[in-house]
């Protein structure tokens, strides 16, 4: 969490993550601009510092998001926090044992849904560029979910039955709500005892999701069977290849690619290519191979939204796979081997599968480039 003087912000400001005052309590959410009015009321509360997990621009002006040729969608980021904020009010409630309608968590399913169908690239790409913040619970259930569904919908399967993944995805980790707190605060990994407490948590979210919630068998079993390997090695009942339910073997590989992809308090993220690679090498003992193939046409061996080294010494972004040869996706450039930048998504559109002559050389992690352009 970065701290700011109140002395530094200045109206017009934008951040990429909410702005709190203190004890959570939001002073600007993601994505809107900073207004005087906000100022003077900072001024007149004697308020002297926010924090935040964010970076800050004004708005139309360079900044990390349009760096590098990244077009700052100011909608989408706010949009994407909402999500987050309502699913950790879900969250909280169901920590304090409060009552939580199907209403509820049918409005942010819909909502998910809805975007990852109007903007799939931008929605898989949030996952893979946002640190995790204050709220990496709700953070998690809602990358699970974005991932779920994009993988979903890659299978033209029913609306009913999309609304069910996305739903499991959201609530699959429900249980860690009667996990000691404790446990999930630890800056290191977890002991054999203290990872036999966390295994529980499937059974709880099974119990949240059918009593307390009263949602469908269909919905709690992928949150009890989504910690099951394919190869019959995992928990909390160690069933084994297609004994495990579809949706919970599409959110096991959703649910570990995000976990990847996450910072957590003992180690860094992945890259999105590493972290494919991973799944790759999996061997058909944690997941599906089936799944697996499903995820990668879904998302590519380079997921949508990946920032590539091009071998020309170019830089460009992923914005659709190839089913013929992964490795091959078509980029389109942000900067260009001779040094200039195309903001704003006006750089040309390579295909690698049709363009021989050019191949990616590795995986960038935008986050790492943003701080050196920061420097």
């Amino acid at each position: 969490m970065k701290y700011i003087p109140v002395s530094d912000l200045k109206a017009g400001q934008i951040f990429t993550h909410p702005v709190y005052i203190e004890d959570d309590t939001i002073f600007i959410p993601a994505g809107v601009p900073v207004r005087e009015k906000d100022l003077e009321r900072l001024g007149s509360w004697g308020v002297t510092q926010v924090e935040t997990e964010g970076a800050a621009r004004i708005s139309g002006d360079t900044s990390a998001e349009s760096l590098w040729g990244l077009p700052a969608d100011d909608e989408l980021f706010a949009f994407y926090s909402s999500l987050i904020d309502d699913m950790d009010l879900v969250l909280e409630r169901i920590r304090n044992l409060e009552r939580v309608t199907e209403s509820e968590i049918e409005s942010i399913a819909t909502r998910l849904i809805e975007t990852v169908e109007e903007k799939r690239v931008d929605a898989v790409r949030l996952v893979l560029t946002n640190a995790s913040g204050t709220k990496p619970q709700a953070k998690s259930s809602v990358n699970s979910a974005l991932l779920a569904v994009t993988v979903g919908l890659s299978t033209n399967r029913p609306r009913h039955k999309l609304f069910a993944l996305c739903t499991g995805a959201l609530l699959h980790d429900v249980g860690m709500q009667r996990v000691p707190a404790e446990l999930l605060s630890l800056e290191r990994e977890l002991d054999e005892r203290e990872m036999k407490i966390l295994r529980t948590h499937p059974v709880y979210s099974y119990r949240i999701i059918t009593k307390e919630l009263q949602l469908s068998e269909e919905i709690a079993q992928i949150a009890l069977q989504h910690h099951e390997r394919w190869d019959g090695g995992g928990y909390p009942q160690g069933v084994r290849g297609a004994d495990i339910a579809l949706d919970a073997r599409i959110v096991s590989v959703a649910d570990a690619f995000e976990a990847m992809v996450s910072e957590r308090p003992w180690r860094n993220s992945m890259i999105g290519y590493e972290a494919m690679r991973a799944i790759l090498s999996d061997n058909q003992r944690r997941f599906d191979p089936e799944i697996v193939k499903m995820f990668i046409k879904a998302m590519g061996l380079y997921p949508l939204g990946s920032i590539v080294l091009l071998s020309d010494g170019s830089i460009g972004r992923v914005i659709s796979a190839s089913e013929e040869a992964p490795l091959r996706p078509r980029v389109i450039i942000l900067i260009n081997g001779s040094g200039r930048e195309y903001k704003g998504d006006t750089g040309p559109v390579v295909d690698l599968l049709g363009n021989k002559n050019l191949f990616i050389s590795r995986a960038l992690d935008i986050r790492s480039l943003v701080g050196k352009a920061e420097e």
